[in-house]
């Protein structure tokens, strides 16, 4: 039988791999957010230009190849960590993300050749994080006991969202002096995380068993998410007289036959012995409900990451005199009260996690996100106060940061420890996907409520300023997706326009339609509708995440626990426990005493925790601060005595249990090992103190 990793972890290597997952996580955000504020240094450097086709492909290419192959891959990853060894494949995937990014800064070559090169190396980067990322949770929840995960899983929150800040202000910074260094800024990280996780994590013991790669599996899952990124990224290219592409027949060829080939996964994937994806996983309600809710969620942030960023940069921060090269950098610094209230909630919602369970404070999370959203139509688009602004963000950190830490623990400790990596990667994956499938959904929804006056807004704008009426029909005959999305990347939409038309205009024309304040106001009134489309949609789908996160019901901890002696860490014996909720969600099975739901019981919990604690520094401080009223009140639920007895143990006071009622007690009655054991170290403390 394979006994749970914690018992046998000491307090050192538990904080060595805290700090390892926490350089990872802090690696891979950072490496997302300092290269999209990069990208037009980037491409200036290797001499593409986002008017040219080519140029807009590898640009975005170099945007997506990172997400998509960790979506691909988090999965399979996951089955080979939890067949080869967690430790070992996060340590491995440190060493080829350190690689990869050196490999980006030292990229040869110029145009085509070098953005094919740097499209290759992201995918192999991106191959490295998802080893980092699908690893990094399940090796916590490994080596931290369950009342602790909550905590330590904030904490590994919080670097997600110090990488978010770290990497705008970096990458801003170092893409001035050479777009190289964003990458190679990386090395010297990875480097000191790789020497860590070679301490800390690899020389953690190895799988749980061997099995088959599932190579039918991976190749449906790549071939599908392809095809669906391929489609969406079509679906935010003009076609014919529209400015996105959902009218181009092969945007639903190419998400039509993804989304099959990912249904016929499914199937496959549910009926061979070895699959990639652990799809019965799914038969556990509380992981079902927490990666859907997870789903909904990174949906609706996509509003966070993506459309408040647009809305500052092609509208808000031009208004206010920032020109649009600074614009990805001061975007970054706006939204920074959203990534330090996710900080400081991370690990606050790990603690909340022990007293209220996941679904409370997860559900509150979302409902906080969702709330947010709608906090925000209420403010203009132009001329807001950023204080309320900022207020409004600091409330979407906070549902962010509750929602995230309770939500990943409930999941993964609802696992076999032998399937976390697995059920680490089927999270991560769902996550991924949501995060890529929200810049279409939102892109779609701004410029839908945007489309019926946009170009005619542009074109009385571009007339006003004294451009000639052909020259200001050819402007407008440019889809607006140009713009905005030359805008998002910090060139001038103005200037990115006229080069794409190809017309030359009078200097005092020009001079015009280039001001910092052009381009923002003759957009805004149309885009004003777009934008609050997107808030409402961001809001139905954080409340669609809360409504799965409160249907996961009462949780349920699947774990396997070793007994020991007091005073001695000799094993006496192993008992499996596997707490499985019955099939509406109501009880436990806690593998002790029948049906017991310790996990609801604030004194259950509270003397199961001290059984976790024994003989640690803690030890002494959680056993005093049980009363014997509680004890006695554990001893009855746990030993099966009738409720009249409970019911008496609740109504007299705490001052009437004494130190020989309490032994008395536990001499005719039948009490499971784990609580006789805090029962004889409480007495213990209670008789050397008098």
């Amino acid at each position: 039988m394979q006994r749970e990793l914690w018992v046998s972890i000491s307090e050192s290597q538990r904080r060595a791999v805290l700090i390892n997952a926490f350089l990872g996580a802090l690696l891979g955000s950072m490496n997302i957010s300092s290269v999209v504020i990069a990208l037009p240094a980037i491409l200036r450097g290797i001499g593409l230009s986002i008017n040219s086709s080519i140029g807009f492909m590898i640009m975005a290419w170099i945007m997506f190849a990172y997400p998509l192959i960790m979506a691909i891959t988090v999965a399979l990853i996951g089955r080979l960590s939890d067949m080869y060894g967690r430790g070992r494949v996060f340590t491995i995937g440190d060493i080829v993300f350190t690689t990869a990014s050196l490999l980006l800064g030292l990229t040869p070559g110029y145009g085509a050749i070098a953005g094919i090169q740097m499209v290759i190396y992201r995918f192999v980067q991106g191959l490295g994080g998802s080893m980092m990322f699908s690893n990094s949770a399940a090796i916590i929840t490994d080596v931290f006991p369950p009342e602790r995960r909550g905590v330590a899983q904030g904490v590994v929150g919080i670097s997600f969202s110090a990488g978010s800040i770290l990497g705008l202000v970096i990458g801003g910074l170092l893409a001035t002096i050479n777009w190289r260094w964003v990458f190679l800024f990386n090395v010297p990280v990875g480097v000191a995380s790789i020497i860590w996780a070679y301490r800390s994590v690899y020389k953690l013991p190895a799988g749980f068993a061997k099995a088959k790669i599932d190579w039918i599996g991976a190749s449906l899952l790549t071939t599908s998410l392809v095809l669906l990124l391929m489609g969406l990224m079509l679906s935010m290219m003009p076609y014919g007289g529209s400015s996105l592409g959902w009218g181009n027949p092969m945007v639903w060829v190419l998400l039509g036959v993804g989304g099959a080939l990912f249904a016929l996964l499914f199937f496959i994937e549910s009926r061979i012995p070895e699959p990639m994806l652990r799809v019965k996983l799914f038969r556990i309600r509380q992981f079902t409900y927490g990666v859907v809710s997870s789903l909904f969620l990174f949906l609706a942030q996509g509003a966070n990451v993506f459309v408040l960023s647009l809305l500052l940069q092609a509208i808000y921060l031009p208004l206010h005199g920032v020109p649009y090269a600074d614009t990805p950098l001061w975007a970054g610094i706006y939204l920074i009260p959203s990534s330090i209230t996710n900080a400081i909630f991370a690990p606050i919602g790990g603690k909340l996690l022990n007293r209220f369970g996941a679904r409370v404070v997860s559900t509150l999370g979302a409902i906080l996100l969702a709330a947010s959203f709608e906090l925000l139509t209420l403010l203009p688009i132009t001329n807001f106060n950023y204080i309320w602004f900022a207020a409004i963000l600091l409330l979407m950190g906070a549902g962010s940061g509750l929602f995230q830490s309770p939500n990943l623990v409930s999941i993964l400790s609802a696992v076999p420890p032998t399937e976390r990596s697995a059920a680490s990667g089927l999270r991560a994956s769902m996550q991924n996907i949501g995060l890529l499938m929200s810049f279409a959904i939102f892109l779609t929804l701004i410029l839908t409520g945007a489309s019926t006056v946009l170009t005619q807004s542009i074109y009385k704008a571009l007339l006003s300023a004294g451009v000639p009426m052909l020259d200001a029909e050819k402007l407008v005959s440019i889809p607006p997706v140009y713009a905005l999305f030359a805008a998002f990347l910090g060139y001038d939409p103005i200037k990115t326009l006229v080069e794409q038309a190809g017309i030359l205009l009078p200097a005092n024309v020009f001079s015009n339609i280039d001001k910092l304040t052009f381009f923002p106001s003759a957009i805004a009134p149309a885009m004003a509708v777009g934008f609050y489309y997107a808030y409402h949609t961001a809001a139905i789908l954080a409340i669609l995440a809360a409504v799965f996160s409160y249907l996961r019901g009462r949780e349920a901890f699947h774990h396997t626990i070793e007994t020991v002696q007091a005073g001695a860490r000799s094993t006496a014996k192993v008992i499996e426990q596997t707490n499985t909720p019955d099939p509406i969600g109501n009880k436990v099975t806690n593998g002790v005493n029948g049906n017991i739901d310790i996990k609801s019981d604030p004194i259950l919990r509270k003397t199961y925790a001290a059984y976790l604690l024994m003989n640690t520094e803690l030890s002494d401080t959680v056993l005093n601060s049980i009363t014997g009223k509680e004890l006695v009140y554990a001893i009855a639920i746990t030993s099966g005595l009738p409720d009249w007895f409970v019911n008496f143990v609740n109504s007299i006071n705490d001052c009437q249990f004494t130190n020989s009622t309490i032994e008395t007690l536990t001499k005719y009655v039948s009490v499971p090992d784990w609580l006789s054991e805090v029962v004889n170290a409480w007495l213990k403390i209670k008789s050397s103190n008098s």
